[in-house]
């Protein structure tokens, strides 16, 4: 369901690429002292994106620091952290978590069952620390199931009700950009929904899991304008945000980054016809 928000590596600078790295590295780092080693796994770009956001809205203290990683010894990383790294661990967790119960359930993945169980500890801390946060996913996953379980029901339903999940996890508190920052999360999880089904129509049609473009009755290659809806009302909300830090490596994202994956599929498969 998630790894499409992510950046356009060869359309930032050179300070924008160590800037996106440095935050990505955080997330990781975070996850490995929270959560330990194996929760890594569960790292993702919309995360990252949360908190460069946040980051811009909020304008927190951040910390620094260099450190050795074990995928690339031969070179130092960067690692920059602030509240919002913690807090995008926490929600990383959550996510993954659930998305490995939905995993186990709908197709059985036993390796997904397995890192499931994995998790289930960290889950009960963050749920402590977020009852709020894991109270909305967990009835948000809920009534998406139901959703998807239930013959009649409109592709709108499951598309808004994930969007709804999507919209509380990008609210850290309640204040004056609460409203905002829902409404943004809300229109990028439509989109995130829509996506990966547009990314997931085959294989879901082979193994007859539920997906709304065959309730929209669309193709993959059909989708472009529909999706452009999506992430064009995401863009607008970000766009009405006072931001300064890391806009242009935001938009660079949400004007290009998020497309990436669909316009490689598409292009794969025009080269296949040729």
């Amino acid at each position: 369901m998630f790894g499409y928000v992510m950046c356009n590596r060869g359309e930032l600078n050179k300070e924008e690429q160590a800037r996106y790295q440095s935050v990505y590295c955080g997330l990781c780092k975070a996850l490995e002292k929270r959560y330990g080693q194996l929760s890594r796994l569960s790292l993702n770009y919309e995360m990252t994106f949360l908190i460069l956001l946040l980051s811009s809205l909020y304008e927190p203290a951040e910390t620094e620091r260099t450190f050795k990683c074990a995928l690339h010894p031969l070179k130092n990383k960067t690692e920059l952290t602030n509240k919002y790294t913690d807090y995008a661990a926490d929600m990383t967790i959550a996510l993954t978590y659930h998305k490995c119960l939905d995993d186990w359930n709908d197709e059985k993945k036993h390796l997904q069952h397995l890192y499931g169980t994995h998790l289930k500890k960290a889950y009960k801390e963050v749920r402590v620390s977020y009852p709020n946060k894991c109270k909305a996913i967990e009835e948000g996953l809920n009534e998406l199931a139901m959703i998807e379980n239930t013959k009649g029901t409109t592709a709108d339903s499951a598309v808004n009700c994930f969007g709804k999940i999507v919209s509380e996890i990008f609210v850290y508190e309640e204040d004056f950009w609460s409203k905002d920052l829902r409404a943004f999360g809300y229109d990028l999880g439509r989109f995130i929904y829509l996506m990966d089904a547009t990314m997931d129509y085959k294989k879901d049609l082979k193994t007859k899991n539920y997906n709304p473009l065959v309730l929209m009755n669309k193709r993959p290659e059909e989708m472009e304008d529909v999706l452009k809806v999506m992430i064009g009302g995401a863009a607008a909300r970000f766009e009405d945000l006072p931001l300064v830090q890391d806009e242009n490596l935001m938009r660079n994202i949400l004007y290009g980054g998020v497309w990436q994956q669909y316009y490689a599929r598409r292009s794969k498969k025009e080269k296949k016809h040729d």
